[in-house]
């Protein structure tokens, strides 16, 4: 069993990086089948919230880092799809350990086919160790210049990305922002887009299934395209 390990996030807050990650977790998952371990490392613990039908309750994944929970008493199944499973967070991550984290995924390698880590917006190099430990790196945006800017300025002073896959995600988007795809390529190479659903916005959805269940085919097939891509890891991109 060949293990991917990719990260999502952004570097400004509000970019729905986190329905991004799980709707990519659900499709991998209950669509094509695959084994998948989501690690929250958000600072609201949204996407434990999008995947499981109610807070598990401890050991969450903080507890892990200070030693309090080993790396099997912090893996959940989700009712979603037994194929489905997260580390939760409580909301309060505290301290993230690079090594301790790279430690997990290792003990977890043969019994999944993905790991999706969830990250938190963030602008500076705080959570760059942990973005090394992945081959793929999912960089979401909004059709804004300030989203586009950060996740571009990150990119261009990360010299460790030339080694990684780059998947540049533009998410919020309407097929008349034509012009943001092409600037988004002009400056990454490639972009992937998810469009902008009302579905996605969960005024009435509970989890990520039922919003996956009433979003529009367009998602769904933006969703296959993006996943079609992350099965091939080797085959780079950008850079």
């Amino acid at each position: 069993m060949t293990l991917v390990v990719a990260t999502v996030s952004g570097h400004k807050g509000g970019t729905g990086k986190t329905v991004v990650a799980s709707l990519l977790s659900y499709h991998l998952s209950t669509r094509i089948g695959k084994k998948v371990l989501v690690i929250d490392l958000g600072e609201a613990g949204s996407s434990t919230t999008l995947l499981l039908e109610e807070d598990p309750g401890p050991p969450y994944i903080s507890d892990f880092f200070l030693g309090r929970a080993t790396w099997s008493d912090v893996i959940v199944v989700s009712n979603l799809s037994d194929n489905l499973m997260i580390v939760p967070c409580s909301g309060e991550v505290g301290p993230v350990d690079p090594t301790s984290l790279e430690y997990l995924i290792d003990r977890t390698s043969k019994h999944f086919e993905y790991i999706i880590l969830d990250l938190p917006a963030y602008p500076g190099s705080l959570y760059d160790p942990v973005v090394g430990l992945a081959e793929v790196i999912i960089t979401v945006f909004n059709p804004d210049f300030l989203s586009f800017q950060a996740v571009s300025t990150w990119l261009k002073r990360r010299d460790f990305f030339r080694r990684k896959l780059i998947l540049p995600l533009l998410n919020k988007y309407f097929l008349f922002m034509g012009d943001w795809k092409d600037l988004a390529r002009d400056e990454f190479g490639t972009v992937f887009t998810m469009p902008f659903d009302a579905a996605l916005q969960f005024s009435f959805a509970r989890n990520i299934g039922e919003a996956y269940k009433n979003a529009s085919n367009r998602v769904k097939k933006d969703l296959e395209v993006l996943t079609y891509r992350l099965q091939k890891p080797l085959l780079k991109v950008t850079g």
